[in-house]
């Protein structure tokens, strides 16, 4: 009887106190365990089937799990997650024999937990992304089409805007430039050694360096060129000097830096921008032929070797920047290093050359890993000395400190 009693109270203790939610779960529990029966005709089955609804929870859930393996949308995978935690829910805490499965409940309710927060981020996303103007929606169907809305508003959140007006200077050639660029109004004119090279219009990405092939290099790059916002483009040769049109240019502009550390936690956006920067690459060259035929090129001879020493100085930049990491980084970069020089038509000689302007050998590139010549070697023992004695100094006059304050 003592035995029969403290069940009875254990179980009780599981109600809560409020009046209204043990009327809730009682009528709940009646619900959910009432066995029903399946009224099957006789030709089918003679024997009568039975069911509880809370079984049907049980069986939705896994439905629902096996369901969410088919779908390939990110939403509707946690919703239908959310759902079938839901479903098992019920089934663990009215269980048909009579006791709650706390183990499964409470693991269903963290799941519910961490799914109901993944589908929040991305509604929130969504939002923010159509909260977007009218003008950069309008851009990315444009000329971003690949990437979508959501991952273009995480590229627009870290982005800032700059407005460049007829005659000013964007970058200059031998400059360190640590930003990305991509021009949304107006037009831009990519000089070498005083040369016009190519034409930046709306769309085009400026300063990618490497990105479209892989190479997520933080830092700042040496400007191959000088970017400069030059008149618009008279096909009379009058430079515009009967008309009031002015070149006005606008820039969304990101840290390099921040721009790769956002690719390298978001795989998608990575694929997407890498899809993007290769049609940009395709239109870049578009663009160059149609300058050849609105003769905007006076020496084409002059203008291809130009192109190709703006090339070599452009891979000889991000080879400088790519040979500051750690010799196991730059050997895990090769071969996404060799995918830009086969898709740029870097030859070894070419490769060669901006090794040596980089001050490395082909050997050591291969290695990894650069020599440190006699003289260096003899600086970093005079600098360990130095340091040692300095230590030393240093040790002294905190125990120094030390007695003084303890005296």
């Amino acid at each position: 009887m003592a035995s029969h009693n403290t069940t009875t109270t254990t179980t009780e203790s599981l109600l809560p106190r409020s009046p209204t939610l043990r009327q809730l779960i009682n009528t709940l529990n009646a619900t959910l365990l009432k066995p029903r029966s399946l009224p099957l005709p006789r030709y089918i089955s003679p024997q009568h089937y039975s069911f509880t609804l809370s079984e049907c929870a049980g069986h939705a859930s896994f439905i629902l799990v096996a369901a969410s393996y088919a779908t390939e949308d990110f939403l509707q995978l946690r919703i239908m997650a959310v759902a079938g935690s839901s479903a098992m829910l019920f089934f663990s805490y009215f269980h048909p024999h009579g006791r709650v499965l706390w183990l499964p409940l409470k693991w269903n309710l963290l799941f519910i937990a961490i799914n109901s927060y993944r589908i929040g981020r991305v509604l929130f996303k969504r939002y923010m992304a159509d909260q977007l103007s009218d003008e950069l929606k309008e851009f990315r169907q444009e000329h971003l089409s690949v990437v979508d809305a959501v991952d273009f508003y995480k590229l627009i959140r870290i982005a800032k805007e700059q407005v460049f007006h007829e005659g000013e200077l964007v970058m200059i050639q031998g400059s360190t430039n640590p930003f990305v660029h991509m021009v949304i109004e107006g037009e831009l004119e990519v000089l070498r050694d005083g040369t016009l090279t190519y034409v930046l219009e709306k769309g085009n990405f400026v300063s990618e360096a490497g990105l479209h092939s892989g190479l997520l290099l933080g830092g700042a790059m040496e400007a191959c060129g000088s970017i400069v916002v030059g008149p618009p483009f008279d096909p009379t040769g009058n430079n515009n000097v009967l008309t009031s049109r002015r070149n006005k240019v606008r820039l969304l502009t990101w840290d390099r830096t921040e721009l790769v550390q956002l690719l390298e936690t978001d795989k998608g956006l990575r694929n997407s921008l890498k899809a993007a920067l290769s049609w940009d690459i395709v239109r870049k060259l578009k663009t160059q032929r149609h300058m050849l035929v609105e003769g905007r090129v006076k020496d084409a001879t002059a203008w291809t070797k130009k192109r190709e020493d703006q090339g070599i100085s452009r891979y000889a930049s991000i080879l400088q920047n790519m040979l500051r990491l750690p010799p196991e980084e730059v050997q895990a970069m090769s071969q996404t290093l060799n995918t830009y020089r086969l898709i740029h038509h870097i030859e070894d000689v070419d490769h060669e050359r901006a090794l040596a302007k980089c001050g490395w050998t082909k050997e050591e590139f291969r290695l990894g890993r650069q020599e440190k010549k006699e003289f260096e070697e003899e600086d970093d023992d005079d600098m360990g000395e130095f340091e040692s004695v300095r230590w030393r100094k240093v040790k002294r006059f905190s125990s120094r400190v030390v007695r003084t304050l303890l005296q």
